[in-house]
Order: C-alpha cells, then structure tokens, then sequence
C-alpha cells in the first residue's frame, strides 16, 4: 500500500515538472506561433500576405491568393480561358472534340483532327471541302458553292458574292448578280425598302444597298475613306484611321477586326466604346454636330470648369444660340408632335450614361468629359421628354461631412453646366453620396481617381 502510493506522488511530480517546463517554454515569447487570424491580409481574401502571390488583388486559396474568374485552380494570368473553366493541362481551357488542341486554337473544335488546327485531315485535291477540285476552284482556300466555281455564293445564281450587286436575290451576270439593272433596283429599294435594310439597321446601324455601298437608318451614305469613317459630305467621323468595309458590307477596326456599329443617334462605337468625335449624318443636312458653342471656357487647359462662371460664358458669347434654346426649354409641359415622339423613343438611353471625374478635392472635370456630357446635352436638347439625374461622389479623404459637401458641389456644378445650355431646371436632380459606393478601391491614387466622380443618368418620361 505504501509503495502504491509512492508510485502516485512520483507520477504527480513528474507531471507538475513537466507541465512547468511547458509553461516555461511558451512564456519565453520566442515559440509562441502567432495566430492566423492576425496574420496582415491586405486584400482581404483570406491569404495572409506572406503567402499570397498576389498580395493586393483579391484571389482564391487555390491559386495563393490570385484572381481566378472562372474559379478552375489556374489563375487568370496563367489561364488562356479565363472565363470558362477548363482544366490545368489544357492551359485552363477545353477540348470538345478530345484531339488534343485546346478549343480557342482548335478551327474545328467540334470535330477531331491530328492535324495543327484540329481539323479532319483534308483531301489534298479539295482543300477547302466544298466539291470543287483545286484545279478548278476560283477560291481554293474559301468553300464556297460549285455555282460560282467554288466561291461563295449565297443566291446560287452564279455570280460570286464578292462581285454579287444583290448577293441575296438570283441574278444574272448582265445585271451584276441582280434580276434588274442596277437602277431598277435602286429605284424598288427606295420604294419598299431595301430586304437586308431592318436586319442591318438592327445589327449595326447601316446596311449595304444594291449599289454596293452603306447607308444608315435615314439612307444617308456612310462611308470608310482612307482608313477613316466619314458621312455623306465627307466629314471625318473618327479621330483614328484603320477602319475597312469588308465583303459582306460591315465595317471593321483592321486592327482587330471588330465590327463598328452606328447608334440610333448616329454615333459610331467599336469593341472598346465610343468613336465619333462627331454624329454620322446628324441633323437635316450638316455634316455632324458642331461641340463649338457648348464647350464652355477652359480652366488653364487642365480642365473644366462647370462652375456658375460657364453659365454667365457660354451665354455671353452664344447669347443668340441660348435665346433659341431658352425659348424651347419648357417645351415638356407641352405635347409632342409625333414626329418629336418618334425621335424621342429612338434614343437608346444606355448610350448616355455617363461618368464625369474630378481633380483631387475640387468640382473640376477633366477635358475627356466634356464630349460625353454634350452628347448628353444634345440629347436632352432634342428631346423635351428626357429628364436626367446626377449622383455626386468623392474618394475617402477627408471626414465624411466634408465629402457629402464636396460630391454635392460636383453634382450640381454638372446640373449648372446643363441647363446653361437651355436645359429646364424642371428636368434635371441630383443625389449627393459622398464616399459611398465607391467604383474601386481607396487604398490606391488610381482607385481614389475613379472615386472621384458624378454619374448621370437619362430616363425618359411618360
């Protein structure tokens, strides 16, 4: 019994020294492990920085803390699909038809081919595969239909549709691929319309007439000079060159190949946004609009001033274009004809929004601005039933009260500006956000810059 219980003291000594040594041990500090939780983390995405690859962009723990959009494990720098997810030994892409090449460089991803493009092998005396042997096929390397000798052509009436004057009705050659001589044609275009007119028009905004040339909305010509869009008096459109009309009557960017499209109001866009400096078209006969009287005076050429001193400017200098203006500003209160009506439901409103940026701590836009908010002036001008809002915003700098204050003042130093330019106050409200909703991130410049900002929006009243 007694050795019993010296066996329970000794058991209980050892263990008070060793949870001693234990205590000792961690209370020195330096083993002590640091809790994750207060591990710094300044994209807030779960990796801590020490082991984010991308320590200031928000990622996944499955690529170390780098962006993956499609969230497939690779990250988007790495990832030649990063919209679609796909799979790492296939560079983050698919393969749909299993034949080893990669669907964004597959030519034929949906059947298999051993060949470098991913396509079938070819039969060597048909290399474009439309029954038309190499020896006799005018577009070898375009299948096409054995009416036109291996060329396209989309009518079947022997005339390829590269020379096609009227690629979608059967022709003859003596007409130029068309049943009727040229003017003829014409002539019916104009009297019930061209076929191709609403679907083009829908597409684009233009479509291509029997005489192989563009017109718009309001069979006005269109045109690529050059490398420049112009319009029917040959004023250039764009600021940039390299524009082409293709085969098949699209204008393109040669850079790209993006096809350009012409709004209801007739500005041109591309792939990457707006690129009329000018309207194709615009108006009863000029060549497009003139941004002279509403660009208002320049602050130093380092910005825009839309403070009440524009107001007092532009109708000093413009006092006979604002009187015109002034005299038709309270035209909503009075019905619209319905040729006005027509012209209002025409403007796509999505084309008007707009983001005005300011200089740090001021009401102050940037000279890139101007052009969008004219365009929304124009519109506002055109059409009586159009009525705009703005929302003014600022970056975190500062206390709050001081930014509310400060996006108000740039909410209504944009609302000066317009109805200096004979909008009817009536029309035009604000909203003032100080640093909420911010577009991007304040911890950077470019991210306050951003932040820094009026919104407007155009809706349209019943």
């Amino acid at each position: 019994m007694k050795i019993s219980n010296c066996l329970i003291y000794l058991s209980s000594f050892l263990l008070l020294v060793a949870c001693g040594s234990a205590s000792k041990t961690t209370s020195g500090g330096e083993d002590t492990p640091v809790s994750e939780s207060i591990l710094p983390d300044d994209d807030y995405d779960g990796v801590a920085n020490a082991d984010d690859k991308c320590p200031y962009i928000f990622g996944t723990a499955r690529t170390h803390g780098c962006p993956d959009a499609d969230l497939d494990g690779i990250q988007d720098s790495e990832d030649s699909c990063p919209d679609a997810k796909g799979y790492a030994n296939l560079k983050g892409c698919l393969d749909r038809d299993y034949d080893g090449v990669i669907d964004p460089e597959d030519k034929c991803p949906d059947s298999y081919g051993e060949g470098l493009m991913g396509c079938p092998n070819a039969d060597e005396t048909d290399l474009d595969g439309d029954g038309v042997k190499n020896q006799i096929d005018l577009c070898p390397d375009l299948k096409g239909m054995f009416t036109a000798k291996g060329c396209p052509d989309g009518d079947g009436d022997g005339v390829k549709d590269e020379l096609d004057a009227c690629p979608d009705l059967y022709g003859s050659n003596e007409f130029d691929g068309c049943p009727l001589a040229l003017g003829d044609m014409l002539a019916i275009a104009k009297l019930n319309g061209h076929p191709s007119k609403s679907n083009g028009i829908a597409e684009k905004g233009y479509y291509k007439n029997y005489d192989g040339k563009l017109y718009d909305r309001n069979d006005l010509s269109v045109d690529v000079v050059a490398g420049d869009i112009v319009d029917q008096k040959g004023t250039f459109i764009t600021d940039t060159k390299l524009y082409v009309i293709d085969r098949d009557g699209y204008i393109r960017n040669a850079k790209n190949a993006g096809i350009i499209r012409i709004d209801e109001e007739g500005y041109a866009f591309g792939p990457q946004g707006l690129l009329s400096k000018k309207q194709v078209n615009a108006g009863q006969s000029s060549g497009g609009i003139s941004f002279g009287p509403f660009d208002g005076p320049e602050n130093n050429g380092t910005g825009i001033d839309f403070g009440p001193s524009n107001n007092n400017n532009t109708a000093a200098n413009n006092s006979n274009l604002n009187q015109d203006i002034y005299q038709n500003s309270g035209r909503n209160s009075q019905p619209l004809s319905a040729e006005e009506s027509a012209d209002c439901n025409r403007i796509n409103l999505a084309t008007l929004t707009a983001a005005i940026y300011f200089d740090y701590d001021a009401a102050k836009a940037d000279k890139s601005s101007l052009r969008q908010l004219n365009r929304v002036v124009d519109a506002m001008r055109k059409c009586t039933k159009l009525e705009l809002q703005v929302g003014g915003y600022a970056d975190s700098d500062g206390a709050d009260s001081y930014n509310f204050k400060l996006s108000e003042k740039r909410a209504k130093s944009v609302l000066e500006y317009i109805s200096g330019q004979g909008v009817s106050d009536r029309r035009l409200k604000y909203n003032a956000y100080g640093e909420k909703y911010p577009l991007a991130s304040n911890r950077t410049e470019n991210g306050k810059q951003q932040n820094r900002r009026a919104e407007i929006q155009v809706s349209r009243s019943n």
